[in-house]
C-alpha cells in the first residue's frame, strides 16, 4: 500500500527570488522559501509512482511558466518530499551549490539543435553524415555558455536524426546564435537540415542529488 501524507510536497524546481516574494510564479503552485531561494511545489500524496502523459504535460508547463518570470532548476520529474521541514532542511544543506547553479544559468536558455539527414542513406554514408553533424555541433560550442551531446532517442533512426545536442545560450545573444545555426545549415546544405527549438529551461544542464 502506498504511504501517503497531507503535508507531503511535489517539486517542480528551484527558482532565484527576491526577498520576500510570496507570489506563485506557476499557477496551481506555491513558495517554499530559504533566503533567495524558493522551491515551486504543489501538493501531493506521498508515493512512487510513474508520471503520467497529464502530469509530464503539467510538469513541463509550470517550468516554462516560471522560466519565463525567473531563473530556475528544474527538479526531475515526479521528485516528492515528505513535508515541508524535510523540504526547507534540504534547500539548506544545499543552499550553496544551488545558488551556484543558479548563478550560471540566469539570464540564459537552453536551444535544442537536431540535425537530420536529406533522404535516406546507408550504413556507412549516415556515419560519414553523423561525423559532419557532429563537426558543425562543436563549432556551435562557441555561441553557448555550456554544451550537452544529447544522446539517441527512440524514433531518431526512423526520423534520420543523427545527431543532437543542447546549448545554454545567454537570451540577449538568442538571435545570434539561431544565426550561427543557419550559417552552419547553409554550409551543409548539400546532405544535413538543423532544426533549433526553445527557448526551453535549462533541463538538460541541471543535475539534482537527493541523497541523505
Amino acid at each position: 500500500m502506498a504511504q501517503t501524507s497531507v503535508g507531503s510536497l511535489r517539486l517542480y524546481g528551484v527558482a532565484a527570488v527576491e526577498s520576500g516574494q510570496a507570489m506563485s510564479l506557476a499557477e496551481g503552485t506555491t513558495l517554499v522559501h530559504y533566503r533567495a531561494l524558493a522551491a515551486v511545489v504543489e501538493p501531493t500524496p506521498y508515493s512512487v509512482s510513474t508520471l503520467q502523459d497529464d502530469e509530464m504535460s503539467k510538469y513541463l508547463t509550470v517550468l516554462e511558466e516560471v522560466h519565463a518570470h525567473s531563473s530556475i532548476l528544474p527538479a526531475p520529474p515526479g521528485t516528492v518530499f515528505q513535508s515541508q521541514s524535510t523540504l526547507t532542511r534540504w534547500l539548506e544543506l544545499h543552499y550553496f551549490t544551488l545558488t551556484e547553479a543558479l548563478s550560471v544559468v540566469e539570464g540564459h536558455a537552453a536551444a535544442r539543435v537536431s540535425v537530420t539527414t536529406r533522404g535516406k542513406h546507408g550504413e556507412d554514408t549516415r556515419k560519414s553524415l553523423s561525423g559532419l553533424a557532429a563537426e558543425s555541433l562543436r563549432l556551435l560550442r562557441s555561441q553557448a555558455a555550456a554544451t550537452v551531446t544529447l544522446p539517441k532517442a527512440d524514433g531518431d533512426e526512423a526520423d534520420d536524426i543523427v545527431a543532437r545536442a543542447s546549448f545554454l545560450i545567454d537570451t540577449q545573444r538568442w538571435e545570434a546564435f539561431e544565426s550561427a545555426v543557419s550559417k552552419e545549415a547553409a554550409r551543409q546544405a548539400a546532405s544535413l537540415d538543423f532544426k533549433v527549438t526553445g527557448p526551453w529551461p535549462p533541463y538538460d544542464f541541471v543535475r539534482m542529488q537527493f541523497g541523505g
